[in-house]
C-alpha cells in the first residue's frame, strides 16, 4: 500500500479517542458526532438559564416553544439578533501553557416575527445547531512502515437551522405551534501527515454535507390564578429526523497536487426524538418564575466510535425575572427594564472513555429599552463542562450573551395612532 493510500485510510478513520500531544481548540469535544450541539436558546430569556418553554412571546419573540408566537401583539413586526462571546480555560493532560485558553465570538440567531391576525403569529430566521472547531497533533506510524510521522488533525464547520415558525391561539387559554426547519451545513476534517526526515507531506480532507427538513411542535396552556397572577404549562416535541449526508474526500501530495478525489453518499445520520416540558408563574407586576426539562433520546440511535458513544441527554433549567413595564406610543405595555437570574444542569449526549461530558452553569442578565424602541439584553454565564479523568479535558468558561430587538409598526387596519 502506498503512503498516499495509507493516509487516505487515516482520513476515513474516526478521530475519537485519540490522545493528542498538543491541542488548540475552541470546542475540543466537537471532534465527535456532528460537533458541539447547541442546547441554549438565545433570546431575551438567556439570563433565566435559557428557560422559557411555558412562556409566551407577549412583547418580544422568544423561540423556546413553537407555540410562543401566538402571544405577540398585533400590528407590529419584531426583528431579533443574538450572539455570544465565550471565554474558556482548559485543564487536563493534553493542555499546556500554549493552549490553556480560548475565546470565540459568534452570531447565534437572527429572526423576524409578527402577529398576522388576532390568532396567528409567524416568524422566520436561522440559528446555530452545532459547531466544530478543533486542532491537535499526534505522532504515530503508518501501518507497514517504521517511519514516524506527525499527524495534524483539524476540523471546522457546523450545522444551521433555517426555520419558519407558526403559532395559533385556540380560545383564551391554549396556543399550538409548529416550527418547520431546513437543517443544513458541512463538517470539514483535515488530516496532514509529515515526515521531517524525508520531507514527505500528504494531506487528506473529508467534507460531510448534511441536509434535511425537520419539524417541531409545541403547546402552551395558560390560566389566571387570580387577578394578578397567571400560571402556564408548556410542552414541545420533535420526532427522529434523518439527515442526508454527502461525503467528499480529497487527497493531496507535497506540491498540493490532487492525488485522489471522490464523492459518495455517506451513511445517514439521525437527530433524535426529543421531548420538553415547562411551567411558569408570572404576575402583572413583572415577576416571572419558570422551570424547564428537556430530554433527547440519543441512546436509541446507537451512534458510537472508538472510545465514545452518544447517550440520551437530560437538561433541567430554572430562572426568574423581575421586570418593569411602561406604555409605548401606541398605548401598549412595553418592557422598560428587567433583571434575570437562572441556572441549568445539562447531562450531555456525549460519553467519552466511559465518562459523561456533563455541564452546568449559572446565569444573570439585564435588559433595557431605548427611546427609539430598541430593546437590548446582556447576560453573563459561568460554568464548567467535562472532566480531567482518563486524560480528558475540562472546560471552565464565562460567556457573555447579547440580544437586540427592534419593534416597528406594521399596519393599523384602519386605526390611527397619535
Amino acid at each position: 500500500m502506498t503512503l498516499s493510500r495509507k493516509l487516505l485510510v487515516f482520513t476515513m478513520v474516526c478521530m475519537a479517542g485519540v490522545k493528542a500531544s498538543a491541542q488548540e481548540m475552541s470546542t475540543p469535544y466537537s471532534v465527535y458526532g456532528i460537533g458541539d450541539l447547541e442546547h441554549r436558546n438565545y433570546n431575551h430569556n438567556s439570563g433565566m438559564g435559557y428557560t422559557g418553554l411555558a412562556l409566551k412571546s407577549t412583547l418580544l419573540s422568544s423561540g423556546n416553544n413553537p407555540a410562543s408566537l401566538a402571544g405577540l401583539p398585533r400590528s407590529f413586526f419584531t426583528m431579533d439578533i443574538s450572539g455570544a462571546a465565550r471565554f474558556v480555560t482548559y485543564s487536563g493532560d493534553p493542555i499546556t501553557t500554549d493552549n490553556s485558553g480560548n475565546r470565540d465570538f459568534t452570531v447565534k440567531k437572527l429572526g423576524l416575527s409578527t402577529k398576522l391576525n388576532s390568532f396567528w403569529g409567524s416568524g422566520v430566521g436561522f440559528r446555530q445547531l452545532s459547531s466544530v472547531n478543533y486542532s491537535f497533533t499526534k505522532s504515530g506510524n503508518v501501518e507497514g512502515s517504521n517511519d514516524t510521522y506527525a499527524i495534524n488533525y483539524s476540523g471546522d464547520g457546523g450545522l444551521h437551522d433555517f426555520y419558519w415558525a407558526n403559532a395559533f391561539q385556540l380560545g383564551k387559554h391554549l396556543s399550538l405551534g409548529v416550527t418547520s426547519s431546513y437543517v443544513t451545513g458541512s463538517i470539514n476534517q483535515l488530516a496532514s501527515l509529515t515526515n521531517a526526515a524525508s520531507d514527505t507531506a500528504v494531506s487528506g480532507k473529508r467534507q460531510d454535507s448534511y441536509s434535511h427538513f425537520r419539524f417541531e411542535t409545541g403547546a402552551i396552556y395558560s390560566i389566571d390564578l387570580s387577578k394578578n397572577w397567571n400560571f402556564s404549562l408548556g410542552a414541545s416535541f420533535a420526532d427522529k429526523t434523518k439527515l442526508s449526508v454527502e461525503r467528499t474526500l480529497v487527497l493531496k501530495g507535497n506540491s498540493q497536487q490532487v492525488l485522489n478525489e471522490s464523492n459518495t453518499t455517506a451513511s445517514q445520520f439521525y437527530l433524535p426524538r426529543s421531548y420538553g416540558a415547562g411551567i411558569a408563574l408570572s404576575s402583572k407586576a413583572g415577576q416571572t418564575f419558570a422551570l424547564d426539562y428537556l430530554f433527547q433520546d440519543w441512546s436509541s440511535l446507537n451512534v458510537k466510535g472508538d472510545g465514545w458513544q452518544l447517550m440520551s441527554s437530560h437538561r433541567i433549567s430554572a430562572g426568574a425575572e423581575f421586570a418593569r413595564y411602561t406604555t409605548d406610543q401606541f398605548g401598549r405595555n412595553f418592557r422598560k427594564r428587567s433583571f434575570q437570574m437562572g441556572a441549568y444542569v445539562n447531562n450531555s449526549y456525549l460519553q467519552v472513555r466511559n465518562h459523561p461530558i456533563n455541564e452546568w452553569g449559572l446565569t444573570g442578565g439585564f435588559s433595557s429599552s431605548t427611546k427609539s424602541g430598541m430593546l437590548y439584553t446582556i447576560s453573563a454565564e459561568g460554568g464548567t463542562r467535562g472532566t480531567v479523568q482518563s486524560g480528558l479535558i475540562k472546560e471552565n468558561f464565562v460567556q457573555l450573551t447579547w440580544s437586540f430587538s427592534f419593534r416597528e409598526f406594521l399596519f393599523s387596519q384602519g386605526r390611527k395612532y397619535n
